[in-house]
C-alpha cells in the first residue's frame, strides 16, 4: 500500500464526518444554533460571574469569622492537650499496675499529673513515658487547674484503693478552666476496676 505524501489527501468527506440525529450532519445545522454554540463556548471561556465571586467572597468571610479566633487562640487547644495527657497518665498508670502487678501511684497536684512506682509521693521514681523516654509527668497550661489534688494508686489487679490501701471510691478528677470558651473537662476513675474515662 503506498501513502500519498501530501496529508491533505486523507480528507474525508463532510458527510461522513459526524452524524447527528436522523442522519444529519453536524454541519447542517442552522446558522442560528451553531453561532448560539459558539457564545456558549465564549461565555464559559470568560471566567466567572460576579455573582459566583460575591458568594464565594461570602463563604469564606463566614468560614474565617468562625475559624479565626479558634486558629489565633491557642490556649484552648493547649487546655485541651493537657486533659488528654492527663488522662493517658492516669490510664498509663493503672495499665502499669496489671501489667507489672504491683501498684503504680498517681499524683495530682493543681498543675501537674504525675505517675511513679514507689512510696507514694511520686517525688522519684517517676515511670518512663513510653514515647519520649522521659518521666511520666505532664504540667498544666497557664489558666488551667486540678482538684481534687492528693495521691491515688492502683493495686496490681488495677483497682483503685486509697492512702490506707483500702479500695477507694470513683474518683472525679475537675479539670478548670479560666481560659475564655473553655470548657471544665473531667477524669473519672471506677472504683473497682480503675477503668479511667472523660
Amino acid at each position: 500500500m503506498t501513502y500519498p505524501e501530501n496529508r491533505s489527501e486523507f480528507r474525508v468527506p463532510s458527510s461522513e464526518l459526524c452524524v447527528g440525529v436522523a442522519g444529519s450532519s453536524v454541519l447542517d445545522l442552522e446558522p442560528e444554533t451553531r453561532n448560539l454554540e459558539r457564545r456558549v463556548r465564549e461565555v464559559r471561556a470568560r471566567g466567572f460571574t460576579l455573582v459566583e465571586l460575591v458568594t464565594v467572597i461570602i463563604v469564606l468571610g463566614f468560614l474565617a469569622a468562625g475559624l479565626g479566633p479558634r486558629l489565633i487562640g491557642r490556649d484552648a487547644f493547649a487546655s485541651r492537650g493537657f486533659y488528654d495527657e492527663a488522662q493517658s497518665v492516669v490510664r498509663y498508670a493503672q495499665k502499669t499496675a496489671i501489667a507489672w502487678r504491683k501498684q503504680v501511684y498517681v499524683c495530682v497536684t493543681a498543675t501537674a499529673v504525675k505517675a511513679g512506682s514507689l512510696n507514694n509521693s511520686c517525688a522519684s521514681s517517676l515511670l518512663v513515658h513510653p514515647a519520649t523516654g522521659a518521666a511520666l509527668t505532664t504540667t498544666a497550661p497557664s489558666g488551667v487547674t486540678l482538684s481534687p489534688t492528693g495521691n491515688y494508686r492502683f493495686d496490681g489487679a488495677g483497682r483503685l484503693l486509697d492512702n490506707a490501701g483500702n479500695p477507694s471510691a470513683t474518683i472525679t478528677i475537675a479539670v478548670t478552666s479560666t481560659i475564655a470558651g473553655d470548657p471544665a473537662r473531667s477524669i473519672v476513675v471506677e472504683a473497682e476496676t480503675g477503668y479511667v474515662h472523660p
